[in-house]
């Protein structure tokens, strides 16, 4: 009788734990800035719209810079590239560290680390939609709780730390740790199944299906040239506006509010576990009732969280936003890929996801330094909680309007978008 072939271990969920661990320590030491928010206005003696300005300018850059490591990802080792920008953040914090001014700490991390940050991001995740279709919900889901595990430990962590060393010596344990662990799993990554000799999902060698899908995709100027592309967008960069006034501010809100020293940096953790929950339990309930549908109403909730934010009066209010508010927003980011996947096809899609988070980047860019601004105009936090809400509101508008667009890649996805 003839030997039965096995098919070898699928690599996929391999892939995704991979970027998993690679979202952890990135956004983790990213995120962590707000738990130093207050020890760099002491040492600098700088006003909040400063302080605040360095995380927005870093955030641009890395959000930028996938317009070039998208298109990177798409011709070259997507292994290479995430390796050196795993490099590049371990040095950018490592000098940031030595920074003697704070032009000097917003140069360092702009160019290390926000270019060490953007050279991870969109490759990483592009090799995840890569490797799945009928999954690939799901598999966003998983690899990118990454973010939200790295927001839950990164601040609490950094807020551990500098409870015995400054804030200079954590930011050289956060380097360290960055290195070592970032560089194990960017070595496990690999482009597409086809490296592996595999197919998407796992599947059979001589399944056509998901090779077909895997196989075709819009370029990015054929992408920017849809008007589906600009919605999407439009709705990417306004609902992030609130990820980046929460994250950099309610630690400093929570310490005007009353809040102990030890307690408000556990807030920005807070919405770490909200991100894990919501990527885990919703990128999968993504592939079942169609992610772009799900989208939406994550959106709408994004929008009603912001609610719960400016009634909160304390740690307990502001613990109930963070968990709810980081739920909403981490199901949107699992979405975010595998909705562009549906709509754009993965060939070029490293290009394309770069295109789209350039919105992301300007949400950075605006939303923590204008809410720093508005902060020191007004005293007061009205103003950027209920505009982060409002933005969210027509986030979701411009998703609806996109989702009646067509490109010519809207048979692309075999599962409803």
């Amino acid at each position: 009788m003839p030997a039965t072939q096995t098919l070898p271990a699928f690599r996929g969920w391999t892939m995704v734990a991979a970027t998993h661990v690679l979202f952890a320590l990135i956004f983790g030491a990213t995120y962590a800035y707000g738990a130093f928010f207050e020890a760099l206005q002491q040492t600098f003696q700088a006003d909040r719209f400063s302080v605040s300005a360095v995380f927005s300018g870093t955030a641009f850059v890395y959000y930028l810079m996938g317009l070039v490591s998208g298109a990177l990802a798409d011709r070259f080792s997507a292994r290479r590239i995430v390796g050196a920008g795993i490099a590049l953040l371990s040095l950018g914090l490592a000098l940031a560290s030595l920074a003697t001014s704070l032009p000097a700490l917003m140069a360092l991390f702009c160019a290390f680390v926000g270019l060490g940050v953007g050279l991870v991001y969109i490759p990483a995740i592009t090799v995840v939609q890569r490797w799945f279709v009928r999954q690939r919900s799901r598999a966003s889901g998983l690899a990118l709780a990454g973010t939200g595990l790295g927001t839950l430990v990164g601040p609490v962590l950094a807020g551990a730390l500098l409870q015995h060393y400054d804030w200079r010596a954590t930011l050289q344990w956060f380097a360290l740790g960055v290195a070592v662990l970032g560089l194990g799993a960017a070595s496990q990554l690999l482009g597409q199944p086809a490296d592996a000799g595999q197919r998407p999902d796992g599947d059979a060698l001589d399944a056509p299906a998901a090779a077909q899908v895997a196989a075709v995709g819009l370029t990015r100027p054929q992408a920017l040239r849809s008007a589906r592309f600009w919605w999407y967008f439009a709705s990417i960069f306004l609902a992030s506006i609130g990820l980046f006034v929460a994250m950099v501010h309610i630690s400093p809100q929570a310490r005007a509010l009353g809040v102990a020293p030890a307690q408000s940096p556990v807030l920005i953790g807070l919405i770490g576990v909200g991100n894990v929950l919501g990527r885990l339990l919703l990128g999968g309930l993504g592939d079942r009732l169609g992610p772009r549908r799900l989208l939406f109403w994550l959106t709408v909730a994004l929008a009603l969280s912001s609610l719960l934010w400016f009634c909160a009066a304390g740690f307990w209010g502001l613990a109930l936003f963070a968990l709810l508010f980081g739920a909403a927003n981490g199901g949107c980011i699992a979405l975010y890929p595998a909705v562009a996947a549906g709509w754009f096809g993965t060939r070029h899609l490293g290009a394309v996801l770069g295109a789209l988070y350039v919105g992301v980047g300007i949400a950075a860019l605006l939303g923590a330094s204008a809410a720093g601004w508005l902060l020191d105009f007004t005293q007061s936090y009205t103003a950027p909680i209920l505009g982060s809400g409002g933005a969210a509101l027509l986030a979701a508008a411009c998703l609806a309007v996109a989702a009646r667009q067509g490109t010519q890649a809207k048979a692309l996805n075999p599962r409803p978008a």
